[in-house]
């Protein structure tokens, strides 16, 4: 009798720990894990709005995970595809990057403002976050390019954050979204302070970029943008508001540079340059 019992118990006992294992799997591991389910929700929101090919029935759609980075330095951390698809995750499980595997025929049907039209709709359904259009390019001088490129950056107090970039790619046949990337990261951002007037902030770059080349002109416009400090390695990220300078010159090589040199709006501090139009550029697969 008390081996019965014994045996009831041990049986209880293994049920309990298969349905937690189940659980752990399920939500952890398998469909329900949290960057599936972000997959899917972004795929979902997708077809809601139209913007990707909806022939194929949602809910028969498979999701793989094929790629965790462990790198602390990338933004991209797991892909995610899908029969047609590939979704680019963070490592808390924001979508950061999506592409469709189909290369489509280069047929132009959109013009670039008709496509412009479908990105700020399609971004709007997508992000939520306030947004100004940064760049659009027609692709013309690159014939095999098949879309439309737009892109957009975050608004803090009304001024962009300069490194924070969203873009979106527009079929020009179809008007579908043929790929998304969003290299924003949360960001605290100081409140505006404007204490350096634009022709300080100019004279202050001048002599920055004049102490390593010569020749330097200032272009016409000093857009005011939100950046971090590069230069004091011990101050906490924080994005303030800065001139953003853009100085071009030569070295002491006669050889041609162009400096972007970002001055605080608030200190008068240089906080950042980018020699020769080195952006950061955050690569998704």
């Amino acid at each position: 009798m008390k081996l019965k019992k014994g045996t009831i118990k041990a049986s209880i006992v293994l049920v309990f720990l298969l349905m937690v294992i189940g659980i752990v799997v399920y939500n952890f591991i398998g469909p329900g894990a949290k960057d599936m389910k972000a997959s899917k929700d972004f795929i979902a929101k997708l077809y809601l709005i139209k913007a990707i090919n909806t022939d194929q029935p949602l809910d028969s759609m498979k999701y793989d995970r094929i790629k965790i980075l462990t790198s602390k330095n990338e933004l991209g951390h797991k892909t995610i595809v899908t029969q047609n698809f590939g979704i680019d995750l963070d490592k808390e499980d924001n979508v950061i990057g999506f592409a469709k595997k189909e290369i489509p025929k280069n047929i132009t049907k959109l013009n670039i403002e008709e496509g412009k039209e479908l990105a700020d709709y399609y971004l709007k359904n997508i992000y939520d976050g306030d947004v100004i259009i940064k760049a659009s390019k027609s692709n013309e001088d690159n014939e095999s390019l098949p879309y439309y490129s737009f892109v957009y950056t975050k608004e803090e107090h009304g001024y962009p954050l300069y490194f924070d970039e969203i873009k979106l790619n527009i079929d020009k046949e179809s008007g579908v979204l043929d790929g998304y990337s969003n290299s924003t990261m949360q960001r605290e951002c100081k409140e505006p302070v404007i204490n350096i007037s634009k022709e300080e902030a100019e004279k202050i770059a001048l002599e920055s970029f004049e102490k390593y080349n010569k020749d330097g002109t200032l272009e016409d416009e000093i857009p005011l943008v939100y950046a971090d400090n590069t230069i004091d390695t011990d101050s906490k990220t924080i994005s303030e508001v800065c001139y953003l300078v853009n100085i071009k010159g030569k070295d002491k090589n006669n050889k041609k540079v162009e400096w972007k040199i970002f001055v605080s709006a608030e200190t008068g501090n240089i906080l950042n340059t980018l020699k020769d139009g080195a952006e950061k550029e955050v690569t998704t697969s």
